[in-house]
């Protein structure tokens, strides 16, 4: 009996799930999940270097692109276009998305790899969890390692390079940020699933290779406007979610820019929607796809180890 099985043997005898048993299953998992959380945050304190490290890298980046600004922008508000001409918010909010993004797109394949190369993943399956509960407990380690990234980017540019953000659209910029996570967690299935399904057990993993160090890096819009680039690459960006982050973002948190003008492909698509909310419906439309497929793939590729008896790297 596997232990997603688990969940199973409580069923009534009409084969409907007992309300109480899948509420305490949930709360089960949630618990594990915490668990997780709480070991990840105290090895993430324990090595105080790395945090001092990665706030200098941010604001490095940051410098460099404000010194990039200065003499590329030139504060020019053709450049930008409904995005305003502060070109050190433009660039800020895009390193804040990109750190979102590749956060949960690289890291299920990378926690996925630790746990086997450690040894412990058929350790962890052996146990009542689901298969998907090591994963989202080790990621933890990303709301207290990745995510506040953001808070700092935004602290730098507006204290030392002159980035101005406009607070009045915070909360539909939170929900925004939701939809990016969930759908970049949701690519991030994909990838991890390959750890397993196609036994690429190192580094060079070709999903989030090709979406986010080529695709995303030269078409979504990450250090320039996308409306720059040939027609033919724009329409390539209009399939990767980033491209509507990076959009939306944009347009809700830097103060001058235009909320109503046109700007990607698919805003011209008659919908009757405005940028704005054809950017939420592309989030929630590869939330839709990319998280179920994502989800399927990985217990596919955790089935076939179990097969083959790979769960584990045995020393």
């Amino acid at each position: 009996m596997t232990a997603d099985a688990a969940p199973r043997r409580s069923a009534s005898s009409e084969g409907r799930p007992n309300v109480s048993t899948v509420k305490d299953g949930l709360v089960s998992q949630l618990l594990a999940i915490w668990t997780f959380g709480k070991r990840e945050f105290r090895m993430w304190r324990s090595y105080r270097m790395n945090q001092l490290m990665w706030i200098g890298d941010i604001l490095v980046n940051s410098f460099l692109f404000f010194i990039i600004g200065k003499m590329v922008a030139g504060g020019d508000a053709e450049l930008l276009g409904v995005y305003g001409s502060n070109y050190i918010t433009f660039i800020l909010i895009g390193m804040g998305v990109n750190y979102l993004i590749a956060t949960n797109l690289s890291d299920p394949f990378a926690r996925i790899s630790r746990v086997y190369w450690d040894g412990t993943m058929d350790l962890y399956l052996l146990s009542p969890m689901s298969i998907y509960t090591p994963l989202v407990g080790l990621m933890a380690r990303s709301v207290v390692d990745d995510y506040p990234r953001v808070f700092f980017i935004a602290v730098f540019g507006t204290a030392l390079f002159g980035a101005r953000f406009a607070p009045g659209n915070l909360i539909v910029s939170l929900l925004f940020v939701v939809l990016i996570l969930v759908s970049a967690f949701g690519i991030g299935m994909i990838s991890a699933s390959t750890f397993y399904l196609f036994d690429f057990k190192r580094t060079n993993e070709p999903v989030r290779f090709l979406i986010q160090e080529v695709l995303a890096a030269l078409v979504a819009g990450t250090y320039y406007p996308v409306t720059v680039l040939p027609p033919s690459l724009q329409v390539a960006a209009s399939f990767l979610p980033h491209t509507y982050a990076y959009d939306a973002l944009r347009r809700l948190l830097s103060p001058d820019a235009d909320l109503e003008t046109p700007n990607l492909p698919l805003h011209d698509v008659p919908s009757g929607l405005t940028p704005i909310q054809t950017d939420a419906a592309a989030l929630a439309l590869s939330i839709l796809v990319f998280v179920p497929l994502g989800l399927w793939l990985y217990r596919a590729g955790i089935e076939k180890a179990r097969r083959n008896g790979t769960l584990t790297r045995w020393h």
